[in-house]
């Protein structure tokens, strides 16, 4: 008789309990669910987006794609900018910096300086990698100083990562020049061409041509002293 009132009693325990959480744990078996359900549809969602976006980015690189010394026609220009757009409007990862990279360049190809610049401010607007960031610096910091924005240009570049190092200090050595102060200059050109990569030739070679104007400067100002 004992052994049967406790069965009762421990199923009139078990009733109670489930009276006071058996709407909890139902509502939280709910929430699991939904949530399991609601995590694996993003994740197809964002797999698919990104595939999509692989798609269009193998479109973009056909489309940007030219023989060695022609440009783009107005067609493939028109292509360009659409497939940029499409995947700068569907989200900010890497092929949509790249598309804005790719904007950039036609932007300074068609001398559009401000729209350049409007391009490279979004990629370092929009969070990219470590790597495109400093890409985008690099480029946002020559487009100023193509329209002669010193200060501003000066201010992108900072610390560079060590890949980055010798493209920096040519661009320092370019604001130092725009200003006049031929040492400087030479110093940044020096150290630029110190840590260039030694299988970049037309590089060096471009860094020594750099270096060989500083060393005309003081000749032609001293000449036009003498004119005078």
């Amino acid at each position: 008789m004992s052994v049967h009132l406790t069965e009762e009693e421990q199923l009139e325990t078990l009733k109670r309990w489930w009276r006071d959480y058996g709407k909890l744990i139902v509502i939280a078996i709910v929430v699991a669910v939904a949530t399991y359900f609601g995590i694996t549809e993003w994740k197809k969602n964002q797999q698919q987006k990104a595939e999509q976006a692989s798609v269009v980015y193998e479109q973009l690189l056909q489309a940007v794609s030219v023989q060695p010394g022609q440009t783009l026609d107005a067609e493939k220009r028109s292509s360009v900018n659409q497939l940029a757009n499409q995947l700068k409007s569907g989200g900010s990862g890497l092929y949509a910096h790249n598309a804005a990279l790719f904007l950039a360049r036609l932007a300074v190809e068609e001398g559009n300086l401000e729209q350049a610049a409007t391009e490279l401010k979004w990629v370092l607007d929009n969070k990219p990698a470590a790597a495109t960031e400093q890409v985008a610096r690099l480029r946002l910091a020559r487009v100023l100083i193509a329209n002669s924005q010193l200060d501003e240009a000066e201010k992108l570049l900072g610390n560079p990562a060590e890949a980055f190092k010798s493209e920096y200090a040519e661009v320092q050595g370019d604001i130092f020049s725009a200003r006049g102060d031929v040492n400087a200059a030479r110093a940044s050109y020096e150290q630029a061409l110190a840590d260039n990569d030694v299988q970049q030739q037309e590089r060096s070679m471009l860094l020594q041509l750099k270096l060989d104007d500083l060393k005309l400067a003081p000749a032609a100002s001293a000449s036009a002293e003498n004119a005078q």
